[in-house]
C-alpha cells in the first residue's frame, strides 16, 4: 500500500520570487514594447516627405546707374508694400547737359527765324524775344539745378567725413561754400522767371497776342520746346525706389551715397507670413503623389503640432534637394518637389524657413 505525502507546501515569498523572475521580465517587455512602437509611430517614425515652409520674398535692385539716396534702411526694419524705400540720382550728367545745349540752340534758331520787319511784327517779335529768353533762363536753371543736386551730394558726403575728421577744414568749406553759391544762384535765376513771366503776361494783354494766327508757328515751336526741357527734366529727376512688398530687411547690400549700377541688388525683403510649404519626396515612390491628396504636416517644435493638408501642385521634374533639408550625412539627394497649402485660417504659428515633417495619407 503506498504511502501517500502531503505536498510541502511553497512559501509566499517563493511564489513571488517566481513571478517575478519568469513572468515580470516579459511582461515588462511587452509593455515596453508598445510603448517604443506608439513613439516611432506618432514621434519618431521617418516621414514620407521633409519640407520647408516658404514665404514670400523679393530683392530688390537698381533701376539705373547712379548715387543711392534718402536710403537709410537696416536688417530688421519693416516696411510696406508701396513705400518709398530710397532714391537714385542719376549720374549720366553729360547727356542732359547735352539735351540742354542742344534745347538753348533750338531756342536760338527760333529767334533767328522770326521775321521782324515790320513795326507791329517788332513788337510781337520783343514778346517772342521774352518768351524765348524765359526758355533759355528755364533751361539755364535746369542747368544749375543739376549742378546743385550733385554740390548738395558732395556737401553731404563732405560733412560725414569732416565728421569723422578723415578731410581738412579747407576741404570741407569749399564744398559748403559751392553748394551756397549753388543755391543762391538757383534762387536768383527763379526770380528772374518770374520777372519774365510777369513782363510776357503784361505784353500778351496789351498786344491780345493770342487773337493773331500769323505767329502761331513761332508759339507752337516754344511750346514744344517747353515740353522737351519738362520731359529732360523729369528724366534727370531722381528715380524712386518702392517696396515691392510688404516685409522685413533681411540684408542690405549697399548703404547711402553709394555709386550703384543698373540691376544691383540693394536690399533683400522678406514676408513674415508663410505662404506655402515644399515637401520633397524622395525615391523609390512607395505613394505616387497628387494634386489634392492629404498629408499630415508635423512641426519639430516641442510638443511637435500636427495638422492636415492638402496638395496643391507637384512638380515637373526631381530635383536636388537644398542641403538644409537632406539626412545627416547624405551627399547629393534628389526629389520630387510638392507645393501643398496652408489653411489661413491654421491656429498653428509657421514661420517662413521652417523645417516641417509631412506624411502623405492617400486614403484620406
Amino acid at each position: 500500500m503506498e504511502k501517500k505525502y502531503t505536498p510541502v507546501p511553497i512559501p509566499f515569498k517563493q511564489r513571488l520570487r517566481e513571478l517575478r523572475v519568469r513572468a515580470l521580465p516579459v511582461l515588462v517587455f511587452m509593455i515596453v514594447g508598445i510603448i517604443v512602437f506608439f513613439l516611432w509611430e506618432n514621434q519618431v517614425s521617418s516621414p514620407a516627405m521633409i519640407g520647408e515652409v516658404v514665404g514670400d520674398h523679393s530683392t530688390v535692385a537698381s533701376p539705373a546707374n547712379g548715387i543711392l539716396i534718402n536710403f537709410y534702411y537696416n536688417e530688421f526694419d519693416r516696411v510696406e508694400e508701396g513705400q518709398l524705400i530710397g532714391q537714385i540720382y542719376r549720374e549720366d550728367t553729360l547727356f542732359v547737359n547735352a539735351q540742354l545745349r542742344l534745347l538753348r540752340a533750338e531756342s536760338d534758331l527760333i529767334r533767328e527765324s522770326m521775321d521782324a520787319g515790320a513795326d507791329d511784327l517788332r513788337n510781337r517779335s520783343n514778346l517772342e524775344d521774352l518768351k524765348i529768353e524765359e526758355l533759355n533762363t528755364r533751361i539755364s536753371l535746369a542747368s544749375i539745378q543739376l549742378r546743385k543736386g550733385q554740390a548738395r551730394l558732395n556737401y553731404q558726403r563732405a560733412t560725414e567725413l569732416f565728421e569723422r575728421e578723415l578731410i581738412s577744414d579747407q576741404e570741407y568749406e569749399i564744398a559748403k561754400m559751392e553748394y551756397e553759391l549753388l543755391s543762391i544762384e538757383v534762387t536768383e535765376t527763379e526770380e528772374l522767371i518770374r520777372f519774365l513771366g510777369e513782363k510776357i503776361r503784361e505784353n500778351e494783354d496789351f498786344l491780345r497776342y493770342d487773337t493773331r494766327s500769323d505767329r502761331d508757328p513761332v508759339l507752337a515751336a516754344i511750346r514744344v520746346q517747353e515740353q522737351k526741357m519738362e520731359a529732360l527734366l523729369a528724366e534727370a529727376a531722381p528715380l524712386p525706389i518702392y517696396a515691392p512688398i510688404s516685409g522685413v530687411v533681411s540684408l542690405v547690400h549697399h548703404k547711402r551715397g553709394e555709386y550703384v549700377a543698373a540691376g544691383d541688388s540693394l536690399l533683400r525683403i522678406e514676408s513674415a507670413e508663410p505662404a506655402y510649404i515644399v515637401g520633397y519626396l524622395r525615391q523609390p515612390f512607395t505613394v505616387q503623389p497628387e494634386p489634392g491628396m492629404a498629408v499630415e504636416v508635423r512641426t519639430r517644435k516641442p510638443g511637435r503640432s500636427f495638422f492636415e493638408a492638402n496638395i496643391e501642385q507637384i512638380g515637373a521634374h526631381i530635383r536636388m534637394i537644398d542641403s538644409q533639408l537632406q539626412r545627416p550625412g547624405a551627399i547629393y539627394e534628389s526629389g520630387l518637389p510638392v507645393k501643398i497649402a496652408i489653411d489661413p485660417s491654421l491656429e498653428i504659428a509657421l514661420s517662413p524657413g521652417e523645417i516641417v515633417d509631412i506624411v502623405l495619407r492617400p486614403g484620406r
